[in-house]
């Protein structure tokens, strides 16, 4: 009986580890990240972030603002409403969710944070520092 209880303890033991090791390494990975702002925003760099959104989305249609990440670090996307024909929402409201996006860097490179999956994607063409703390 010993023997089983033994190996119960090393089993979870084991698992105990393992969890510890991944968690140190997903925390350690993004503790040199901050949040960033772009410094300047191109017609390409707008484009090259609607895209990666895009990707995130199966490839729909994504409009930013020209501006986008100058003034925060952090932006959010929602659906267009569907409207009626006098241009008002259908139900006189929506649901649609709200997704978020943060604009990080590590120092050498802008990263695009999707906030519902935690998802990376880096963006080679936009300049960005690290943002102010507030």
């Amino acid at each position: 009986m010993p023997f089983f209880v033994n190996k119960r303890v090393m089993v979870a033991t084991a698992l105990f580890t393992s969890l510890a090791l991944t968690s140190g390494c997903a925390a350690t990975q993004g503790d040199d990240m901050q949040e960033a702002r772009a410094t300047s925003i191109t017609a390409s760099q707008k484009q090259a972030i609607e895209n990666t959104i895009s990707e995130w989305f199966g490839g729909v249609k994504i409009t930013v603002a020209d501006d986008v990440f100058s003034q925060s670090s952090k932006v959010t996307i929602e659906r267009k409403a569907q409207m009626d024909s006098r241009g008002l929402p259908i139900d006189g409201r929506h649901n649609n969710p709200i997704f978020s996006f943060t604009l990080l860097t590590n120092g050498k490179q802008c990263l695009l944070r999707n906030e519902q999956t935690g998802e990376l994607a880096t963006l080679d063409n936009v300049a960005c520092e690290a943002a102010p703390k507030v």
